[in-house]
């Protein structure tokens, strides 16, 4: 009896406590009176979005600023370069899909469980957005904090959100990922040229040492020109056509303009594309040291690869060469060190000797 009993005294315990939590992350019993529930998180939105003209999410001392210029998405804080049209459309159209759901805490010293504390705050990951018109007029604003996948079943998300300056939180019912830096904002793509469309390709080391590739015609393997030395052998066998695919999904790491990233008279690699249709991309590459600090403060110097392209063609390559020197000739890159070592590929990266019988 004494056993069961204290059995029943521990089940109630435990069930207050969870009523306690739940009554202090949510509503209570009266949640579902609330007006606010099943309604937009961003009133009007839907109705309005071709007026949004400006874009704001501000997390911890980081913020990042879009901006619709003649029709085009760009990023403030990387001198106004392009943004992922993509992740606009994606981000504004789920903002206007997001509806109440649950009030959950209204308690600040609560809200870092939700993540919808002031985002301004040290090691905050809140992030705050806000949409403005063109005439600068602030149309919403709210806190976003963590996502919750499938929390209502069958492939509905919901995420945590708060109005600034009102002390109630909600669960919002949607799909919203917010990328949560500046970069991941950026249109990262800076060239999709086919392997299979490089009909050649010569890379140019800074001693003017050469690596030559071509192909007698479309669909015919790539040679080494000059052949295989003697007894040397490749060390892969697709090892040139990783070479042609260089500028396949070539991605940026960071993006600057040209004029900040000064190119030495020496030291720079060269790679020069040729494709079957007479588009010439050349790209200059040269490494440069770079220091940051860690969230300690600690400074780490690591060496990043910055490249440059230039474009031209010839015939029904012209317009071609044209639009992408439009799109990129004003903008130095960071690239991954992958495309890096490509692009200052030598000879002594792609052979090796012949195993002796």
């Amino acid at each position: 009896m004494r056993s069961s009993g204290l059995f029943a005294l521990f089940g109630v315990t435990i069930a207050a406590v969870i009523v306690a939590i739940v009554l202090s992350l949510g509503g209570g019993g009266s949640s579902n009176s609330d007006p606010r529930i099943n309604q937009p998180v961003m009133t009007g939105l839907t109705q309005r979005l071709g007026e949004v003209a400006r874009l704001t999410v501000i997390r911890g001392d980081g913020k990042t600023t879009l901006w619709r210029r003649n029709g085009v998405w760009v990023v403030e804080e990387k001198n106004d370069y392009p943004a992922d049209a993509g992740k606009v459309k994606t981000t504004l159209f789920g903002l206007a899909a997001l509806r109440y759901a649950e009030p959950k805490t209204s308690k600040p010293d609560l809200y870092s469980r939700l993540d919808v504390e002031n985002p301004d705050k040290k090691g905050s990951d809140a992030q705050l957005l806000t949409l403005s018109d063109a005439s600068g007029k602030l149309m919403s604003e709210m806190i976003f904090g963590k996502r919750r996948y499938d929390i209502f079943g069958g492939g509905n998300d919901g995420i945590y959100v708060r109005k600034p300056g009102e002390a109630q939180s909600w669960l919002a019912n949607g799909s919203l990922t917010l990328p949560t830096s500046t970069l991941d904002w950026v249109d990262r793509s800076i060239t999709m040229i086919k392997g299979d469309d490089i009909a050649s390709a010569r890379f140019i080391a800074p001693d003017n040492t050469v690596v030559a590739i071509s192909r007698a015609k479309p669909g015919a393997p790539l040679q080494l020109v000059g052949g295989v030395p003697k007894g040397k052998k490749l060390k892969s066998s697709d090892a040139l056509d990783d070479l042609a695919r260089a500028l396949d999904y070539f991605t940026l790491d960071d993006v600057e303009p040209a004029t900040a990233v000064p190119f030495p008279d020496k030291g720079v690699s060269e790679a020069i594309y040729t494709t079957h249709d007479g588009l010439t991309v050349t790209v200059y590459m040269i490494p440069r040291d770079e220091t940051t600090k860690d969230d300690s403060g600690k400074a780490t110097t690591k060496t990043k690869y910055w490249v440059k392209l230039i474009a031209a063609g010839t015939g029904s390559a012209a317009k071609a060469a044209a639009k992408l020197n439009q799109r990129v000739a004003a903008w130095a890159y960071a690239v991954p060190d992958f495309k890096a070592n490509t692009f200052k590929t030598r000879i002594g990266d792609l052979i090796e000797p012949e195993k002796s019988s």
